[in-house]
């Protein structure tokens, strides 16, 4: 009875081995058949992926030298922008020192000088929008080829956002500059047409002893002009010119020198590391695929 009860143990316990054997095996051969489809998986698509990242990345390096043209474009037109307005500065400088001297000439340096600056002015609003513009494009494109956080539509908006003050400011700026060169083109041929009232005129500016009735009408015929400025008028007008030349030399400096490393973009340099990065990738998939064709 022992001996039959053991057998009966001993068959149960090898079908039971028997049939764990099988269900591993079928385990193995299920995994093996998923491991292999996954490969030929990757296998199909890995073809056209690598296609897509080397376009991606010829894209990216394209719009990086495209960004990096345009700023060398507009650092050399900051350049002009800065060597006017350090021009205007000097023929402010000049005008308001030569007013007691010799009107025609102090006027005519003065109306030069307000043309340069508004003319400056108007170049270096105009190109740092130009470059701004030109950043939001190109991150609006490398978005389709690189997924970022960005939001194209709100770096847009900012744009703008800080460019429309700018603008109103300009124009404000402008169309006082206008108002004064007329008013110093005026005052020229006033002094020709009124030597009475110009030596009036020249008598406040050195002296300021004159009558009060001569005074206003002084003021009232060159008002806008140097000619109608005290002296320590033009002292405080000359000053504030020279600071103003300072920090245009400043930045005539810092932009040639930029200019002569290159003019190179950050945000172009961040275009080339986003390529770069998919390079890696691409890398990494050619080593994989390499492994399991062998």
């Amino acid at each position: 009875m022992e001996v039959k009860h053991q057998r009966k143990e001993d068959d149960a316990l090898s079908e039971a081995l028997g049939e764990t054997l099988a269900d591993t095996d079928t385990e193995d051969e299920d995994e093996l058949q998923n491991v292999l489809w996954h490969k030929e998986r990757f296998l199909d698509v890995y073809p056209r992926v690598k296609l897509e990242l080397e376009e991606h990345i010829s894209k990216l390096h394209a719009l990086a030298d495209k960004v990096d043209k345009v700023h060398r474009d507009c650092t050399i037109s900051q350049v002009v922008a800065s060597s006017s307005s350090a021009v205007s500065g000097v023929l402010t400088i000049l005008g308001l020192a030569l007013a007691p001297v010799t009107a025609g000439v102090s006027l005519a340096l003065s109306a030069t000088g307000l043309g340069l600056g508004a003319a400056a002015a108007v170049t270096s609003v105009s190109t740092s929008i130009v470059e701004k513009v030109s950043i939001t494009s190109a991150e609006a494109e490398a978005s389709k080829l690189v997924p970022t956080n960005k939001d194209t539509t709100k770096g847009m908006k900012d744009i703008w956002d800080l460019s429309d003050p700018r603008f109103v400011s300009l124009c404000k700026t402008s169309l006082k500059n206008l108002k004064n060169i007329k008013n110093n083109i005026d005052a020229v041929k006033l002094t020709k047409a009124n030597p009475r009232l110009a030596n009036n005129a020249k008598r406040l500016m050195t002296t300021g002893k004159i009558s009060r009735r001569n005074t206003k009408q002084v003021q009232k015929a060159f008002g806008g002009t140097a000619l109608a400025m005290t002296k320590e008028a033009r002292i405080v007008g000359a000053a504030t010119a020279g600071f103003a030349l300072l920090l245009d030399v400043g930045n005539l400096v810092e932009d040639s020198k930029h200019l002569h490393e290159g003019a190179k973009s950050e945000y172009a340099a961040e275009l080339r590391q986003q390529a770069q990065d998919l390079e890696q990738k691409l890398q990494k998939l050619k080593q994989f695929r390499d492994i399991l064709i062998q």
